[in-house]
């Protein structure tokens, strides 16, 4: 029993040392943050013209009233929802955004989802739950109380947790989908991709023409994805594979263009990286520029 007292003492140091990795949290919520801007500010002109042919039901209890006001606005009269909207958002990007903020920031990002409903996609989703998980990923400080001060802590490293687990679990089941699909296994999947006209590229006629490059596309997609969920608590591996993951990601970016969902999952990498990965960046690039 003494290996699995260790093992638990190492887990509760892991959340209660101290605060993981503050500098990385930071630049991932900026980005995050930044791509919702950006998010906003192309979606709204089309929201304008989608809201008078998206009704939406209220809920019946009081705190989701509360809670969606800001999609029935927007129902309504969309220019102030987008308005009011880019306004926090701009304000977080300047302002440091303390846990009530960062609650406000989710809220934002759920209401985008339920304003663009007809034309959301599993970005939307990834978004408002990386959301979700930023709000106790607050930048640490000193309380004068030692017990506040450790349940911050945790909470902001149980936070990052939550928030890898999220996109391991992603891959985790999007892997095991296509592992169980008879579809995606013979490669076929990559060949009725072509015939998606609305997603499918039209610059990449006869792509996927080739059965053998199919199966080689197909089952290189599945290992990428079910090896991601194993291989990227490992610190040797981990930043050759998020490169992987960006080309990865481009790739679909291009052949299906699917830009959001794209963006939206190599941004959520930046929750993987260390304060010691941006340190060696800096480092690289101060020579460079000399």
């Amino acid at each position: 029993m003494v290996w699995l007292r260790k093992y638990i003492e190492r887990i509760l140091a892991y959340f209660a040392d101290d605060f993981r990795e503050p500098e990385s949290v930071r630049i991932f919520f900026k980005a995050l943050v930044i791509y919702t801007l950006v998010k906003m500010i192309l979606i709204w002109p089309v929201c304008r013209v989608m809201m008078p042919h998206h009704t939406l039901s209220l809920p019946s209890s009081i705190p989701g009233r509360i809670f969606l006001a800001p999609a029935f606005l927007a129902n309504r009269y969309p220019d102030i929802f987008f308005v009011l909207g880019i306004c926090l958002v701009l304000a977080m990007l300047f302002v440091r955004s303390g846990i009530a903020l960062r609650a406000l920031f989710f809220c934002l990002t759920f209401n985008l989802y339920i304003v663009g409903f007809p034309i959301s996609d599993g970005a939307d989703v990834v978004l408002f739950m990386l959301g979700l998980w930023s709000i106790p990923l607050v930048q640490p400080g000193q309380f004068k109380s030692p017990a506040i001060q450790l349940i911050r802590m945790v909470l902001f490293n149980l936070a990052l947790f939550f928030a890898q687990l999220q996109i391991v679990f992603i891959y985790a089941v999007s892997g095991l989908d296509k592992l169980l699909n008879e579809t995606w296994r013979s490669g076929k999947a990559f060949a009725y991709i072509e015939h998606l006209e609305f997603l499918y590229n039209p610059v990449l006629p006869g792509f996927f023409g080739n059965p053998f490059w199919n199966v080689i596309f197909s089952w290189s997609t599945m290992l990428f994805e079910l090896l991601f969920t194993l291989l990227i608590w490992n610190s040797r591996i981990r930043l050759p594979l998020l490169l992987v993951g960006t080309v990865f990601h481009l790739f679909i970016f291009v052949v299906l263009s699917l830009p959001d969902f794209a963006v939206i999952m190599i941004l959520s990498y930046l929750i993987f990286l260390r304060d010691s990965d941006y340190r060696k960046i800096k480092s690289w690039i101060r020579p460079a520029l000399l």
